[in-house]
């Protein structure tokens, strides 16, 4: 929707949700390769859409003409095109609130890495697809939430049906989150034993049992084994079935040697 910042800094939509609803069925031509904005005239009753709501879709209609002759040139990424539409309908920054700016740069970053994606898939199956097509995969991945641009909705209060949750260790026990099943990946992996976004730099330190004495080495393993102790206790309360996932090697080819490579060998010796 087409958006204007007022004085007093908020953003007030030209094209309210019931007016784009009318132009989005009447106005809107589907094709998955080849979509299509028909003229505000294609809507029988146009006029009743009022001068604000058809010069902001004439706006975004003008815009879009603009791009595809931009998208044409292969030098020009489709994320660039994606960054000046949110420059161009969404002006100054300073108006959009953190939820929307954060919105935004999710979007930003999604697009950019499904376009990396892309690209190496094109160059290790020698596929030929354009432009278009990837984008048009992209957009029904979106619908579908197959991939989403926000990994932790707002709105989000439980344990969807038929869902499936992908998240980091810390993300899920932020969540308080119950599953039947548990699918743990990369079980092997040394990152198991180690705090990351779940501790602080130096936190030990401030704790009250610390008596004073220099912080060693084994002073951090000992940590790491009770952190791991209670990410294992929690983990192992939220979930009816834990399924080990396994590499011998990591994505940088080393092998695997992860505190957790016991309870895999010893699943295996149990079937």
């Amino acid at each position: 929707l087409s958006q204007k910042p007022t004085p007093q800094g908020r953003l007030i939509a030209h094209i309210d949700p019931v007016r784009g609803g009318l132009l989005a069925d009447f106005c809107y031509k589907r094709d998955l390769t080849n979509p299509q904005l028909s003229p505000v005239e294609t809507f029988t009753r146009w006029d009743r859409l009022g001068s604000r709501a058809v010069a902001a879709y004439q706006e975004i209609c003008t815009w879009i003409q603009e791009a595809r002759k931009t998208l044409e040139k292969d030098t020009i990424s489709p994320d660039i095109v994606l960054y000046q539409a949110i420059k161009h309908f969404f002006g100054d920054r300073h108006y959009l609130s953190y939820d929307q700016l954060a919105t935004l740069r999710e979007l930003m970053e999604t697009f950019q890495h499904y376009l990396q994606l892309e690209e190496r898939l094109i160059e290790n199956q020698q596929i030929q697809k354009t432009k278009t097509d990837t984008i048009a995969e992209l957009i029904q991945l979106l619908r579908r939430g197959t991939i989403t641009a926000n990994p932790r909705p707002i709105n989000y209060f439980g344990v969807e049906e038929n869902a499936i949750t992908l998240a980091t260790i810390f993300q899920y026990r932020s969540l308080r989150s119950f599953h039947p099943w548990h699918f743990w990946l990369d079980t092997g992996s040394l990152l198991w034993a180690q705090g990351g976004a779940a501790s602080l730099f130096a936190a030990p330190l401030f704790q009250r049992q610390w008596a004073g004495n220099p912080w060693i080495t084994d002073n951090e393993l000992e940590e790491d084994q009770q952190r791991l102790q209670r990410i294992l206790k929690d983990l192992l309360a939220r979930s009816d079935k834990i399924y080990l996932c396994h590499s011998d090697l990591g994505v940088n080819g080393t092998e695997q040697r992860g505190p957790l490579l016991s309870l895999v060998y010893a699943s295996q010796e149990a079937y």
